[in-house]
């Protein structure tokens, strides 16, 4: 058979498993196996022994398929964390109250703290961050999951200058709380908030030890242009438009504002200050992954980063160029049926290609961020 039409079927069969929804469920074994140890690594001299992490292995992946908790609800949250806290944060920009769910281990010894932020159309009670809640008790880690102004549709939201302050309060929160290892405080994002958690790596390195996004947009005006070609019938282009005063056309003062929004106007901040993570499905239907590599390439040195070339070439045609290498096993990729397919790392960076669509792979983005220290201090 030709190759193109090789090439052609491998992509729709791959659009077909992945789908392409925002909003991904947490599939879950009917019995949760006992938790992965993650064996700790050796310390360096003059640091502390890393401990090791118990995993979540009965969440491998978010992606697709029957929710095993329920309804979006902090009875759900509370019935399987059943410590978590439903507590209200003053703005210290505008004095806005605004939720989030909080777990304080209530150890005596400094914690970590694990900031989880809700994707693009949901708020702080969305059960995809369920698995975070259990993570961090069964490791004694501070969790807060902020609400940051609600689903992204107003200018309020979707990394505004008040949604970024939502996330800096939550964690001056936390710290006034609980008991917070100043060098172990982690962000993580998916979608929508993987862009915010880009934008705050760029703006305030001096916080994060490890900050994992999972599928970011990069560019907001980019994103706008591609969802008007490619989903016209979805509500994502009319919700950035309400964000950032209009559609954001070349020339506008819409166009400036989304592009004060994204991650391309500040990441390179974070370059060799912040360990960054980014994981995205090659499939992925609804952020293309030229979006993550792209972010990649900010954080990168100049021999490391991602040919425009290549980049271009996985946008379209969804596989791995043969001049790329290809990846070692993974084997926490491997168990949530997700075959890595590119990975690099450069500086404080690392980027994964995996097969999938609009996912989070759970274990992957925590065994990592379990190894992350804060060593570049303001």
């Amino acid at each position: 058979m030709p190759r193109p039409i090789v090439s052609m079927l491998v992509l729709l069969a791959g659009i077909l498993l992945s789908g392409c929804r925002e909003i991904p469920t947490a599939h879950a074994e009917t019995r949760a196996p006992r938790p992965t140890t993650v064996p700790s690594q050796a310390p360096a001299a003059g640091e502390r022994a890393r401990e090791p992490l118990s995993l979540i292995p009965e969440f491998p992946r978010a992606a697709g398929g029957p929710f095993p908790f329920g309804a979006q609800d902090f009875s759900v949250w509370r019935a399987r964390v059943p410590r978590i806290e439903e507590v209200e944060i003053s703005s210290s920009l505008d004095g806005n109250k605004q939720r989030a769910l909080f777990y304080d281990p209530g150890r005596p010894e400094p914690r970590p703290l694990l900031v989880a932020l809700h994707s693009w159309s949901e708020n702080y009670l969305q059960n995809i961050g369920i698995p975070y809640g259990i993570f961090a008790e069964r490791n004694g880690w501070v969790l807060i999951h902020p609400d940051h102004r609600g689903p992204y549709r107003s200018p309020s939201s979707v990394a505004s200058e008040l949604a970024q302050r939502d996330v800096l309060d939550a964690v001056e929160y936390a710290q006034r709380r609980a008991n917070v290892d100043p060098t172990r405080i982690y962000l993580v994002g998916y979608s929508g908030s993987a862009m915010t958690s880009l934008v705050l790596a760029g703006r305030h390195p001096e916080i994060w030890a490890g900050v994992v996004s999972w599928v970011p947009i990069y560019d907001l005006v980019d994103w706008y242009g591609w969802l008007r070609v490619n989903m016209p019938e979805r509500h994502y282009a009319h919700e950035v438009a309400a964000a950032c005063g209009g559609a954001p056309r070349p020339g506008t003062r819409a166009e400036e504002e989304c592009r004060r929004r994204s991650p391309r106007s500040h990441l390179k901040g974070a370059r060799g200050r912040v360990n960054v993570y980014l994981g995205v499905g090659i499939w992925d239907q609804l952020v293309p992954p030229d979006h993550a590599l792209r972010a990649f390439n900010d954080l990168a040195a100049p021999a490391d980063r991602v040919p425009d070339e290549a980049i271009g070439r996985i946008a379209k045609t969804r596989s791995i160029p043969e001049t790329l290498a290809a990846p070692e096993a993974r084997p926490l990729y491997d168990a949530a049926k997700a075959k890595v397919v590119f990975e690099r790392t450069s500086e404080r960076a690392t980027v994964v290609v995996f097969l999938g669509g609009h996912d989070v792979i759970y274990n992957a983005g925590l065994s990592w961020l379990g190894n992350q220290r804060k060593t570049v201090l303001p």
